[in-house]
């Protein structure tokens, strides 16, 4: 757990910054004045957490301190429990298919997803069901030769649904453990491409029942992501989300009203370039990352 908590306190730097600097301001005081919650309520918003939340939490820190007890862990312990009620997320099934707009780092994604299984000694296959993007396939071609998995690839056919499933065939009968399918970006106010991202899914199952799709969500967009899971899992049972890019934004809050608007669970983030930038989601080591208390912090 120590170097998953080290990435994510580091990933979440920029949103660290902008917390801190309202939380300093309040740091020695037993009770905050309405000036101080207004700077905080600032501040919380800024970081994406969510005008419900923050009201929650301001609701929190309006009370008396306890003795002992800073700012910073209450804010912890309150979104922690906050959370509570989402239960542990459900182990990700064989086959993953990852879905999400343009410009979210799926592809890249894809590839890293397969490099950490691959380190978890699980035979991994990567499936590209980019059909439309040419670059999309060199780009996962180059990471499978550079992570040693294998590749399965169509360029004969601009059928995704097709690609999909005979890389589904394929896998299941030379026993992969892992199946990882890429698929296009689409914008989900295009009614034929999410028709098409139906298909994919609809193909899939006919191969296997053992399907978790996991939207891809560029941490910068912040309360927009969660308009883009909505119409996405309309058009397909989305199981869980994978946040990207969350070293390069100040609104890495995000994270907790996903959680708790879409009641779906946050599997990985991606915070860098680098095949071992993708880390598993850990609430607690998330919240702290948030506010920049130890990893000792809070422990039972």
């Amino acid at each position: 757990m120590i170097p998953f908590f080290r990435k994510t306190f580091s990933g979440l730097q920029k949103t660290r910054q902008k917390l801190l600097q309202a939380f300093a301001r309040i740091s020695g005081k037993s009770i905050l004045s309405a000036t101080d919650l207004e700077t905080l309520e600032e501040a919380l918003l800024q970081a994406d957490l969510g005008w419900q939340v923050v009201e929650q939490i301001l609701d929190r820190l309006s009370e008396p301190g306890t003795a002992g007890e800073t700012w910073e862990a209450k804010f912890v312990t309150t979104l922690n429990a906050m959370l509570a009620g989402n239960g542990s997320a459900p182990a990700l099934k064989q086959t993953l298919l990852l879905v999400g707009v343009n410009g979210t780092g799926k592809t890249t994604t894809a590839a890293k997803l397969a490099g950490l299984f691959s380190r978890e000694q699980e035979r991994v296959m990567l499936i590209a069901a980019d059909t439309y993007r040419a670059a999309a396939v060199e780009q996962l071609e180059a990471w499978s030769k550079r992570l040693g998995v294998y590749l399965m690839a169509n360029t004969s056919t601009k059928d995704p649904a097709a690609v999909a499933f005979d890389g589904i065939a394929s896998g299941l009968s030379r026993n992969y453990e892992r199946l990882i399918v890429d698929t296009a970006g689409r914008l989900h106010t295009s009614p034929n491409l999410m028709k098409e991202l139906e298909k994919i899914y609809r193909v899939a199952r006919k191969k296997t029942e053992h399907i978790s799709v996991l939207i891809t969500i560029d941490a910068n967009t912040g309360q927009n992501g969660i308009m883009q899971a909505r119409e996405f899992n309309e058009a397909l049972p989305i199981d869980g989300v994978i946040l990207t890019k969350m070293d390069g934004t100040a609104r890495g809050g995000i994270a907790v009203p996903i959680m708790l608007d879409l009641k779906l669970p946050v599997y990985y983030l991606g915070v860098g370039e680098q095949a071992d930038d993708l880390i598993p989601f850990d609430q607690l080591s998330y919240l702290k990352g948030l506010i920049g208390l130890r990893e000792d912090a809070l422990m039972p």
